[in-house]
C-alpha cells in the first residue's frame, strides 16, 4: 500500500509509531499535489520548502521522544481561504490575489498544535460562491471520478485533493453545502458542524452568520478526528465561548446504539433523481440491518428555509464586499457579481426578519424532526454530479432540483450535518446521502455515519484519478 492510500488516523499512528517517516509523507503528498493536483486542477499553491523542514523536525522529534499531538508528522493542505502568516489568501479571486496574512487562522494553528504540517492551498470558488465548483479565475477543479465533471463547491480543491489521495484530509468551509457538496461528488466524507463550535477567525468570510469550518476526509472516523482536534473555545472567536470540548473519536468507537432515524415524506423528494432515489433507499437498508429504525418524520418543506439562507447570504456578503463593488466591479467575475449585486438592493428590513426568525425557526425545525427520532436522513445531492460542459457558469442546478435544495437550511439553523458516500450512479460519479442532527450532537451524527462506512466500502474506492 502507497503511504497516501492510508486514511488520515492510519498514517497518522504509522508516523507516529516510526514505521513511514513524516519526510516521506509530506514528499509524497508534495509530488502528488505538483502532478495529480494540477493535472486536476485542484492545487493553488505548495509550501514545499516549509512543509520539508517541518517534516524532518519532526522526525527528529519523534527520535528525541517528542510527540506533538494525534496529528503529528501528517501532511494536510486546506482550501485556499484560511489565513497563513506570510501567505497570499487569495479565496479564488482577484479581488485578493495581493492579501497577505499576518497571522494565522485559530483552526490552521490548532491542526499544527496537533502535529499537523501544512503543505499547501487549494482550489476554491471565487470568494466561495459556487456550489459546483466554477471559478472563472482559475478555471475548472476537475472531478478525479471523470475530469469533464464538476467537484461540487465551494470547497472544491479540498474534495478533489482527499478523493485523489492527495492529502490525506482538509479543511474546507460551508456556508449553503460548500463542503458537503463537493464531498458527495467526490465520494468522500465532509461535515458541517454546528455554527458556533468551530473558531472562524482568519478564515475569509462569505457570510459570517452562516459560515462554518468544515474537515473534509475519506471517513467518519477521520473527521471525528479532525473535529477533536478544531472544535472547542477559542479566544479568537467570542462565538466559540459556549462550545462544548467533546472526545468525538471516543464516542465513535462506543458500542452500537439503536439509534431512530427519521426520512423525509415522500412530497419533499418529489425533485430528486431516481438514481439518487435508489442510493438512499439502499442506504436505509444497511441502516435497518445495523438495527435502526426508520420512520417518516412529520416536516414542513425547506423552501422557505432556503430563502431565509439566501437572503441572509448575499446581503453579508454585499456588505463584505461594497466598497470592492464599487471600484472595482470588474475584478469580480459576472456571476459573482451579479450575486454580491443583488445583496445591495434588498431592503434592510429583509434581512432584519430572517435573522430575527431563525432562532424561532431553529428552535420550531428541532422540536418537530427530532420529536421521535435521533438523526433525519435526506439526500445531499438531490441530482448526479453534473458535468462540467452542462454548468458552464456555476449555475446551482439542473433540471426540477437545485443542487443546493437539501444543505442550505442546515447553515440557517445552524444544526450539523454530515454528507457521506452511498454508491455510484450510472454516469460512474459518486452518490450521497445526508444526516443532520441537534445542535451540537456531532458525536452522535458521526457515530451513525461510521457505523454505516464500517458495513459498506464506499468511502474506500478509488478514484481513477488517484496517485
Amino acid at each position: 500500500m502507497q503511504i497516501l492510500d492510508l486514511e488520515l488516523g492510519e498514517l497518522a499512528a504509522r508516523i507516529s509509531a516510526g514505521d513511514i517517516s513524516a519526510r516521506a509523507a509530506t514528499l509524497a503528498s508534495l509530488e502528488a499535489l505538483d502532478r495529480a493536483g494540477r493535472a486536476l486542477n485542484c492545487t493553488v499553491e505548495i509550501y514545499a520548502e516549509e512543509a520539508i523542514a517541518a517534516a524532518e523536525a519532526a522526525d527528529q522529534d519523534l527520535v528525541r521522544g517528542r510527540n506533538h499531538g494525534r496529528l503529528h508528522g501528517v501532511p494536510m493542505a486546506h482550501k485556499d481561504l484560511f489565513d497563513v502568516a506570510g501567505r497570499v489568501v487569495a479565496a479564488g479571486s482577484k479581488i485578493r490575489k495581493s492579501y497577505r496574512a499576518g497571522s494565522t487562522a485559530s483552526a490552521i494553528r490548532s491542526l499544527a498544535e496537533a502535529g499537523a504540517i501544512n503543505v499547501g492551498a487549494l482550489h476554491m470558488s471565487e470568494l466561495a460562491l459556487s456550489p459546483t465548483g466554477y471559478n472563472q479565475h482559475l478555471g475548472p477543479c476537475r472531478n478525479p471520478w471523470n475530469p469533464d465533471f464538476v467537484t461540487g463547491g465551494s470547497s472544491s480543491g479540498s474534495a478533489a485533493a482527499v478523493a485523489a489521495r492527495l492529502i490525506p484530509a482538509s479543511l474546507g468551509s460551508d456556508t449553503g453545502g460548500s463542503a458537503r457538496i463537493p464531498a458527495a461528488a467526490c465520494g468522500v466524507t465532509g461535515l458541517k458542524p454546528t455554527y458556533s463550535l468551530v473558531a472562524k477567525d482568519g478564515v475569509t468570510p462569505l457570510a459570517p452568520s452562516l459560515d462554518c469550518v468544515s474537515p473534509i476526509a475519506r471517513s467518519a472516523a477521520d473527521c471525528a478526528l479532525l473535529l477533536d482536534v478544531i472544535a472547542g473555545p477559542r479566544a479568537a472567536d467570542p462565538a466559540t465561548t459556549n462550545a462544548p470540548r467533546v472526545n468525538y473519536s471516543k464516542a465513535i468507537g462506543m458500542a452500537r446504539k439503536a439509534y431512530r432515524i427519521g426520512v423525509l415524506p415522500s412530497r419533499l423528494l418529489r425533485g430528486v433523481d431516481s438514481e439518487v432515489v435508489q442510493a438512499l433507499d439502499q442506504t436505509l437498508a444497511v441502516f435497518r440491518r445495523l438495527g435502526m429504525r426508520i420512520e417518516e418524520i412529520d416536516i414542513d418543506g425547506f423552501d422557505t428555509l432556503n430563502v431565509l439562507n439566501r437572503t441572509v447570504l448575499v446581503i453579508e456578503a454585499a456588505t463584505l464586499h461594497r466598497r470592492d463593488l464599487a471600484e472595482r466591479p470588474n475584478d469580480f467575475s459576472g456571476h459573482v457579481r451579479s450575486r454580491l449585486q443583488t445583496g445591495l438592493f434588498l431592503p434592510a428590513t429583509r434581512y432584519l426578519e430572517a435573522i430575527t426568525l431563525r432562532g424561532k425557526l431553529a428552535r420550531q425545525f428541532v422540536e418537530r424532526a427530532f420529536a421521535t427520532v435521533d438523526l433525519v436522513f435526506m439526500p445531499c445531492l438531490p441530482i448526479p454530479v453534473p458535468a462540467i460542459a452542462s454548468d458552464p457558469e456555476g449555475v446551482s442546478g439542473t433540471g426540477s432540483a437545485d443542487i443546493m435544495d437539501f444543505t442550505r437550511a442546515m447553515n440557517y439553523l445552524g444544526v450539523p450535518a454530515i454528507s457521506i458516500p452511498a454508491g455510484f450512479t450510472s454516469s460512474g460519479l459518486p452518490a450521497s446521502f445526508q444526516l443532520v442532527a441537534r445542535h451540537f450532537e456531532e458525536a452522535r451524527l458521526l457515530a451513525a455515519a461510521h457505523w454505516y462506512q464500517q458495513e459498506t466500502d464506499w468511502h474506500r474506492r478509488q478514484p481513477p484519478a488517484s496517485t
